[in-house]
């Protein structure tokens, strides 16, 4: 079975081709850049178009805010080609030639209320310029036959480290972090290499649909900081927390360049996922949140 990953160089794209060439398949890659077998932009329709025929896709391409090369301006229209152009051109060459299509979306599509827990029946949209390319994304996926879309929360793993670096810092220096809210509310992570194994088991079940991908038993920020000093061994940490509505207020003046509003949401709202339906076809995830948490602070420190 011949599988074909996007955005193959990149953070989950890697374990992606490395559990799926694992399990036996004959896998082909491409992104924009890296040692893959096709280098090309997926934006390009004529690209796009001289893609192979194979029996899966699956769409790990995508920019996001922490990407290189994210322009200071216009960055609407720099997410919309290469997320939504993208899907767009993807759908095109693979609706109808009868591929399973699996592509990963985020859990920042869904309209952020707060609630307790985020199911996938529940309402999408976009909060800021990336979830709402990823929303726009969606549509051309919706209209796959058989298409399954992946939901993550924050991926974490051995490369990915977001605000753990400045918490590393903060401890290992200082003996206190600081960090933007309240930080009580509990904010869910997935590890790595648990987002490509669900990934797998929908290509080997033919799974449709939406899918969430969530490790067990979220943490809250403070409760991430404990976790993080249990680990290197740090007695006492001393936590501060900032007032969050300035910060809000100058990211909002600066066009949400300083902190965007997905991230302003996260520090302020629950961000919790019902992993129900992945669990029913069969995938065990591996890593908890704390050991996520752990295992960034021992890379960070190594």
């Amino acid at each position: 079975m011949k599988v074909l990953v996007t955005g193959a160089a990149g953070f989950l794209g890697k374990e992606c081709v490395k559990q799926l060439k694992g399990a036996g398949y004959d896998v082909v890659t491409t992104d924009k850049v890296g040692s893959v077998d096709v280098l090309g932009d997926l934006s390009d329709s004529k690209f796009v178009s001289s893609l192979p025929d194979v029996d899966a896709v699956v769409n790990c391409a995508a920019v996001q805010y922490v990407t290189k090369g994210v322009p200071l301006f216009m960055r609407k229209p720099f997410f919309y080609r290469n997320n939504v152009q993208a899907a767009s051109n993807l759908y095109e060459r693979y609706h109808a030639n009868g591929a399973h299509f699996v592509h990963v979306g985020t859990s920042m599509m869904y309209r952020q209320t707060g609630q307790p827990i985020y199911s996938i029946g529940d309402q999408m949209g976009g909060e800021g310029v990336y979830s709402w390319s990823k929303t726009q994304a969606q549509i051309y996926i919706d209209k796959i036959p058989g298409a399954a879309t992946v939901i993550p929360c924050i991926i974490g793993g051995e490369g990915r480290e977001g605000l753990f670096r400045g918490f590393v810092s903060m401890m290992k220096r200082y003996g206190m972090v600081i960090f933007p809210g309240t930080g009580s509310h509990k904010v869910h992570m997935v590890h790595v290499v648990d987002v490509a194994s669900l990934i797998v088991r929908i290509i080997e079940t033919r799974a449709s649909g939406f899918y969430n991908a969530a490790a067990p038993d979220p943490l809250s920020i403070r409760e991430w900081i404990d976790e993080i000093a249990d680990e290197l061994a740090i007695r006492k940490v001393r936590k501060v927390s900032l007032p969050l509505l300035p910060i809000h207020l100058l990211s909002q003046a600066l066009g949400y360049r300083l902190l965007a509003r997905e991230q302003l949401m996260m520090l302020r709202l629950q961000h919790v996922l019902s992993i129900d339906g992945s669990l029913a076809i069969g995938w065990k995830p591996k890593f908890s949140n704390a050991r996520i948490a752990r295992d960034i602070a021992k890379y960070i420190v190594g």
